[in-house]
């Protein structure tokens, strides 16, 4: 469909090749076809391609990432899911809102990625920590979802959304930063950080992860990235006189 032409589903570290069609099968039925694969364990296959049956274009014309960096890069909202609690609460996304945000993003020609982990183990940390939100699909207790079911859930919802009459598509003054111009900021803001030495040498890690969900948080747009890094540029050649 072309409304989501924009949209890219994000698979990582997946270790079944059978997985993988299957996805691809779920998202070509909602009308999904782009899809990113960071570091398969095997694609391509002839298993992945036997289970996507009708999918196999979107196997077809799948990208192949080194990293989670390369595979969202240009996007301006990230959406990670995760069946797990952390221990840092990250912004989170309904389930319910999901269908309708995406497509008022993509109404915007905004681009927007949503990242399935591996089928053992989900997304580590440090992946969940370059999405903008965090999604959990609702199950019963002690109870995950096979990777391919919640990509089938996923694509619904925003295939679902696409029809609805309440869209806010309204253009914004400024398109969103892209997650790499994110990440360009909090590398910068940490620099600064090191010059000042704000660090707690007991406890380094804290302040670099809060400061990166408030980043992710508050949904800036690259002016607001280009005015914060010329703060920080400045204030950067005066801590290096």
């Amino acid at each position: 469909m072309k409304i989501f032409q924009n949209l890219n589903f994000v698979l990582v570290e997946t270790s079944h090749p059978g997985n993988i069609g299957a996805c691809a099968r779920a998202m070509n039925s909602m009308g999904i076809c782009n899809l990113s694969l960071v570091n398969p364990k095997e694609f391509p296959s002839t298993e992945s391609e036997t289970r996507a049956k009708s999918g196999k274009k979107v196997l077809d014309q799948a990208n192949i990432h080194d990293n989670l960096n390369e595979a969202i890069n240009t996007s301006n909202l990230v959406i990670g899911t995760s069946a797990r609690s952390r221990s840092m609460p990250w912004p989170m996304m309904e389930i319910n809102n999901l269908g309708k945000i995406i497509n008022e993003s993509l109404a915007r020609k905004e681009k927007v990625s949503i990242v399935f982990g591996n089928e053992a183990v989900g997304l580590d940390n440090e992946d969940l920590g370059k999405c903008d939100f965090h999604l959990q699909i609702p199950t019963s207790e002690d109870s995950s979802l096979n990777l391919s079911h919640a990509v089938q859930i996923v694509a619904h919802e925003i295939y679902k959304g696409s029809s609805s009459s309440d869209l806010f598509t309204q253009a914004r003054e400024v398109e969103l930063a892209s997650s790499q111009q994110k990440e360009k900021l909090i590398e910068h803001i940490e620099l600064v950080l090191e010059l000042l030495d704000f660090y707690d040498h007991q406890n380094p890690k804290q302040v670099p992860a809060r400061l990166r969900r408030l980043i992710k948080r508050m949904q800036l747009d690259k002016l607001e990235i280009g005015i914060l890094r010329g703060i920080l540029s400045n204030l950067e050649q005066r801590l290096n006189k």
